[in-house]
């Protein structure tokens, strides 16, 4: 999944406040109460939409943005690229719900789509959206051949938000080609632009993503150093769900070096009624290997 997925106000860029300039909790707040203040279904109404549901599904507030996509389906004809959007959202929730076949169908859409508007307005951002529904539809080889492209022709930009995308999704289709050492170089390089953004659920997500990286080439010290970064910047945050997701990773790794003790304290910590699906079967392992202790 992106470490930021943006719309990039397809419908009309006619939002420009700092407040959103990327999804998050904050945004989230704000573009809550500003729906309310602005016609419904209108163009502006839309795009305050697809802030709402980019920084749920960035935030990975995954059951909330399942009632906001539920509502709207029943709603009067969207938009065409509203519509993208929506289908994009849904397949990724189907993803974590484990329903690959409908995710595929609906990613192969969007993307076609996706390709289709680039050729008539090009965008860098919309083009790492492509690379990442690539990644979804496991076409490693594809995205990475289009990240690389655009990192080249991109090298000079000081689009602070364009490198956190492009070197996070680097990393992560590097991560699943299994070249860790390079998954690792790029995580990093996108750690920077996040940390130079101040965003700290992007800074948690990262610092998480490196530690996985340190782990995978046995690199255990540097991999529980980042993971407990990662939930320093998560309570930081203040988000209930990246401080969750943070402790289920951070005590995930205690249990796979067997070091339960420091598993247990984590977990007596974390409500299990409030787990989103994404994290449900960490959660069944942790728990399952501190009842049989082993």
């Amino acid at each position: 999944m992106l470490v930021c997925w943006q719309s990039t106000f397809l419908l009309a860029q006619s939002n420009n406040l700092s407040v959103c300039d990327m999804p998050s909790k904050n945004c989230l707040i704000w573009v809550n109460g500003e729906l309310g203040n602005v016609k419904p279904y209108s163009m502006q109404w839309y795009n305050y939409k697809l802030l709402q549901l980019d920084s749920l599904i960035s935030i990975k507030q995954f059951n909330e943005l399942k009632r906001e996509l539920s509502s709207l389906k029943v709603n009067r004809k969207l938009p065409p690229m509203f519509s993208v959007h929506m289908r994009i959202y849904q397949a990724k929730l189907d993803l974590i719900d484990g329903n690959k076949s409908h995710a595929k169908k609906l990613l192969k859409l969007s993307l076609k789509d996706l390709q289709q508007l680039n050729q008539s307005f090009y965008s860098p951002l919309r083009m790492i959206q492509i690379a990442n529904l690539m990644q979804d539809l496991e076409q490693y080889a594809q995205s990475l051949t289009l990240l690389e492209k655009i990192k080249t022709d991109f090298e000079n930009s000081r689009d602070i938000y364009l490198k956190l995308d492009l070197y996070g999704n680097l990393g992560h289709v590097h991560r699943h080609l299994k070249n860790y050492d390079a998954a690792l170089a790029n995580y990093k390089l996108s750690l920077e632009f996040a940390i130079e953004l101040g965003n700290e659920q992007q800074i948690s997500t990262l610092y998480a993503h490196v530690a996985r990286m340190y782990q995978a080439t046995n690199q255990l010290e540097l991999a529980e150093l980042n993971f407990v970064k990662a939930l320093a910047h998560a309570e930081k945050d203040a988000q209930s769900s990246t401080v969750m997701n943070s402790k289920i990773n951070l005590a995930l790794f205690y249990v796979q070096q067997l070091e339960l003790d420091k598993a247990q304290v984590l977990t007596n910590e974390i409500d299990g009624e409030k787990i989103e699906i994404h994290q449900k079967d960490k959660w069944k392992v942790i728990n399952d290997t501190l009842k049989t202790g082993q």
